[in-house]
């Protein structure tokens, strides 16, 4: 099995925050997860590579979430 990396850790965080927060006001709440989970079941296969601009979205989405004031779920 594959060792996790940081950009799967980062996204199954983001993740999780999302779907801890059902309450709080998300546009586009499904096209998101859609998002998260196309790109860690990308991730999970042996021979994946980082698209060019995934880490820069993993990024951009974190800083999305956190001015949406979505909370950071703990680990």
């Amino acid at each position: 099995m594959q060792k996790p990396t940081e950009h799967v850790l980062h996204a199954t965080a983001l993740r999780a925050d999302v779907l801890a927060a059902p309450s709080v006001w998300l546009p586009r709440r499904e096209v998101l997860l859609d998002w998260l989970n196309g790109f860690l079941k990308r991730a999970e296969k042996p021979a994946y590579d980082l698209g060019e601009t995934e880490a820069e979205d993993l990024k951009a989405l974190d800083l999305f979430l956190r001015k949406k004031k979505i909370p950071v779920v703990a680990a």
